[in-house]
């Protein structure tokens, strides 16, 4: 039999085996674009978490709003929705006095990031009041405020007419319905 012969390798094979791997150049040069992504990743997050959270806000307002207004028709007894600066509160009336009795249901709904403002003469806090048949004879425009200039969200205001609400965004001054 013949004995297996070991081939060795020649310095270069050698020198070639020894330097694999990354330099120190090319490492430096991938860390010096991962943080050039995340700092415009970072520098956009905050336009992006205030869009979507004014947008989440307005929805979930105008949903209380809906939601008190058919529970004014569907249940005979009047609703009063309350709006303060980061506060709503909704309050089933069940003998129409306007006073929270005991034993009548009341929610709030804490708003603590941005700002509600209404078009009321007077300004927050105001009471929307949906009778027993659903409608209101509170007129007014509010809108979500307080967030960056380039956050530019879907939605921001919503309009509260005798018979309708609708949501929108303000533009110039006015909310324009979606």
């Amino acid at each position: 039999m013949k004995k297996m012969e070991r081939q060795h390798d020649t310095p270069r094979q050698d020198m070639m085996k020894a330097q694999s791997g990354f330099s120190l150049v090319e490492l430096l040069t991938v860390i010096a674009i991962i943080g050039i992504v995340l700092a415009i990743a970072t520098m956009n997050f905050k336009q992006w978490n205030d869009k979507y959270t004014v947008e989440s806000y307005t929805k979930e307002i105008y949903s209380i709003l809906m939601r008190a207004r058919n529970d004014a028709a569907n249940t005979n007894t009047q609703v009063r929705v309350t709006l303060a600066a980061n506060l709503v509160t909704t309050h089933q009336d069940a003998d129409g006095d306007g006073v929270v009795d005991a034993g009548e249901p009341t929610t709030p709904k804490p708003y603590p990031s941005f700002v509600l403002n209404s078009t009321v003469l007077g300004g927050l806090p105001t009471t929307i009041v949906f009778d027993r048949r659903g409608m209101t004879g509170n007129q007014q425009t509010l809108s979500v405020t307080g967030y960056s200039p380039n956050a530019s969200p879907g939605v921001d205001c919503i309009v509260v007419a005798p018979t309708r609400i609708n949501i929108g965004v303000m533009t110039g001054g006015a909310c324009v319905q979606q």
